[in-house]
């Protein structure tokens, strides 16, 4: 339990610094992704590499693959310019409808019944950025990019499960 709880910590602490760092960054969404990505691209290579597990993969797989990490430099692109237009914590509070979404998203795609108390849990988290819309207008552009970037989020989460 103690585990979990510092995991989960942990993944919030990121989850905020790296807001706070595309804040900082004076780069545009577009060019902060890019090193990002080719940086991380980099830094896993090298440690496959150096610990013997690059492995060559099909075509079909690979396109799978390159699918999900388009799918994802999408979500990364929308939550800078959410960052951008808005602010960090708009960003990251309109994050926090991934858990309404699933409840929608997932069941449609794996062919289960939608949980009813997952949908309503995650109404608290849209009425939330409904009474901060309505309170700061000159954000709007910023939430709205913010949603995009959650439904990037889940797409991302149902393709990896799939």
């Amino acid at each position: 339990m103690k585990s979990a709880l510092i995991r989960l910590h942990t993944a919030v602490f990121l989850w905020g610094f790296t807001g706070i760092l595309g804040r900082l960054i004076s780069l545009n969404e577009g060019w902060l992704v890019w090193w990002r990505m080719l940086i991380t691209a980099a830094v896993l290579w090298i440690y496959f590499f150096f610990t013997k597990q690059i492995q060559k993969v099909s075509a079909k797989n690979f396109l799978k693959i390159a699918s999900i990490g388009t799918m994802l430099a999408i979500h990364w692109l929308l939550f800078y310019g959410s960052i951008k237009y808005a602010n960090v914590s708009i960003a990251l509070t309109c994050l926090a409808t991934t858990g309404l979404l699933s409840a929608i998203i997932e069941p449609l795609f794996f062919h289960r019944r939608i949980n009813s108390s997952e949908i309503l849990l995650g109404t608290f988290a849209l009425a939330g950025i409904g009474i901060i819309y309505f309170s700061n207008l000159q954000f709007s552009v910023g939430i709205y990019i913010g949603l995009l970037s959650s439904l990037a989020t889940v797409i991302v989460s149902v393709l990896n499960k799939k």
